[in-house]
């Protein structure tokens, strides 16, 4: 091993290309970390001073001008970005005819010792630096090349990431060298980012494993996500020759859940079948299932498989369901899970769908049920849900269940019972302002119990009256104190349902004349509040009323 100080003159001035290996993560870096780049270098141009970069660690090849980087490939990326930002400034003043010829030799200097030398062939440049093959072609044709992308929005997040900062760096150099006729800007990457950023330069000639050098820094200190972990780890178990098939599969895995979300999916897909994995420990628990080559194929199939059902999870409409004869019940069922922001039952859906897929549907009304009643109203500790859903689970994934009324009996300890639900319903408060569509659903089924008419509660013209407003008029405090609006104004039975028309002419009225425009609602669940004042007593005694007909509409009878 070789360490040394390096300029960053001297890793890139040195004829030299560096290669991201296939166990290295995506581009990751962020505007927080291109925003201290930047404040970095702006304070060695105006100070003189070096500034320390850290530590790279490079690995020597049998190609003597390719060394592959096994840690620094962000902030080398991201320095080559800043470069290719200062290129596109240079290239604008040419544009412009501001010291064309000077400028234009400007161009093809830093270029040539920033970005590599361009085939005369394809115009593409041969880059210093190759990154891996998620983002090596986009870095070479877009970044490089500085092309726009067609279609921002529908680039991988690491593609996204390497055009934003591409486009932060050019912001930046326009606002900072604005006046500038080239000199300055030449300058600034010439003398300050490449002669004034210093590197360890950390050079290993023998074989080191890559999972070991990773697992070895993140022990000290150095931020490696799960996502990186495993893959440097399961790529660490898999010969030369299936390399190549398993790094597809795990970039179609990866294309499907998004690399932040990786860990996520990975956690709920082995609590569907063993006993619940912790996040802080979801590495270390794998470690100890996946022990060669053959482990590593088997949990990638498994984890491919299920990807699209868990991505379909989260969108109703996705077209994973159309080969469903009951699509337009999940459909249904998935769109209330969204709406209730509930994620507990994805190990217990995941076991049902590779296990017991015919009855899909009856398990996804169940656990929606079961999520209004103890997530929405009871608001109760969804740790024990999380232990429970992972218990049922297991038992579906060792076909120890046969039927969705096996398994009801099974979630039975969180299902929350008529007595109870009344009565937390009964005291239930939810904020307008954060939960609309959430309130809007409650009194809108609850409506079509009452009247029989469905309604769809996207539907603009159909609006959440509070009986008692969220800014009373005085009249209203000679009922209410301060406190008690405070308490009672997003009480489910102080909410009901109103056309957008009546709303807006209601305003602050006071109850009396409120009473009025109710009687000519459309809606049974408002035309029917004729109490002779609006008070805690009625709020409470409505709510009461309004719960025991939930209590019908969120059942399950097994």
């Amino acid at each position: 091993m070789e360490t040394k100080t390096v300029k960053l003159s001297e890793i890139f001035f040195n004829g030299k290309t560096y290669k991201v290996p296939t166990f290295q993560r995506d581009y990751s870096w962020n505007e927080e970390n291109w925003e201290d780049l930047w404040n970095d270098a702006l304070n060695i141009l105006e100070t003189n001073n070096y500034h320390y970069m850290g530590a790279i660690i490079l690995k020597i090849v049998e190609n003597d001008d390719e060394l592959i980087i096994v840690d620094g490939q962000q902030r080398l990326a991201t320095l080559i970005i800043l470069a290719v930002a200062g290129i596109a400034f240079l290239d604008d003043l040419v544009k412009q005819g501001i010291n064309k010829k000077t400028n234009e030799e400007r161009i093809k200097i830093l270029s040539s010792r920033f970005i590599g030398e361009k085939d005369a062939t394809s115009l593409f440049y041969r880059s210093k630096l190759k990154l891996n093959r998620n983002d090596g072609n986009f870095f070479q044709e877009y970044i490089l090349k500085r092309k726009k992308p067609l279609n921002v929005s529908r680039l991988k997040d690491s593609q996204k990431l390497l055009y934003k900062a591409y486009q932060y760096f050019y912001k930046k150099i326009k606002e900072r060298f604005k006046d500038d006729h080239g000199e300055g800007i030449a300058n600034f990457l010439e003398n300050i980012v490449a002669k004034r950023l210093i590197f360890i330069q950390i050079t290993v000639e023998d074989d080191l494993n890559a999972y070991t050098v990773f697992e070895t820094l993140n022990a000290r200190g150095i931020e490696l996500t799960p996502t990186d972990l495993l893959k440097n780890y399961m790529f660490s178990l898999i010969t030369e020759a299936d390399l190549e098939i398993i790094e597809d599969k795990w970039y179609r895995i990866i294309n499907l859940v998004g690399f932040k979300e990786f860990p996520t999916f990975l956690r709920y897909f082995l609590n569907s079948y063993r006993e619940i994995v912790r996040k802080e420990r979801l590495f270390k628990d794998i470690k100890k299932e996946i022990k060669n080559a053959q482990d590593v194929v088997r949990l990638l199939d498994d984890l491919e498989e299920i990807a699209y059902f868990y991505e379909a999870l989260k969108n109703p409409y996705d077209e994973f369901w159309n080969d469903f004869s009951d699509k337009n019940d999940i459909i249904k069922y998935l769109e209330e899970m969204k709406l209730f922001k509930v994620t507990q039952p994805y190990p217990l859906l995941i076991a049902v769908y590779k296990h017991k897929r015919d009855i899909l549907s009856q398990i996804l009304r169940m656990v929606t049920v079961i999520s209004f009643r103890y997530n929405i109203i009871g608001k109760l500790n969804p740790n024990e849900m999380e232990r429970v859903y992972n218990k049922v689970a297991i038992k579906i994934s060792q076909n120890t269940l046969a039927s969705a009324k096996d398994i009801f009996e099974k979630l039975k300890t969180i299902y929350v019972t008529d007595e109870e639900f009344i009565s937390m319903f009964s005291s239930a408060s939810i904020n307008t302002r954060r939960n609309k569509k959430l309130v809007k659903y409650i009194l809108i089924n609850i409506e079509k119990e009452i009247s029989g008419n469905s309604y769809d509660y996207y539907d603009s013209s159909i609006t959440i009256e509070h009986i008692l407003p969220e800014n009373p008029t005085d009249e209203w405090f000679e009922i209410f104190s301060s406190e008690e609006v405070e308490n009672y104004v997003y009480r489910i039975g102080n909410l009901t349902l109103l056309e957008d028309c009546k709303n807006r002419d209601i305003g602050n009225s006071i109850f009396n004349e409120k009473k009025k425009i109710y009687a000519t609602s459309k809606f049974e669940m408002t035309n029917k509040i004729n109490f002779d004042e609006w008070s805690r007593e009625t709020i409470s005694r409505r709510q009461e009323k309004l719960g025991r007909t939930a209590k019908n509409i969120w059942r399950l009878d097994f």
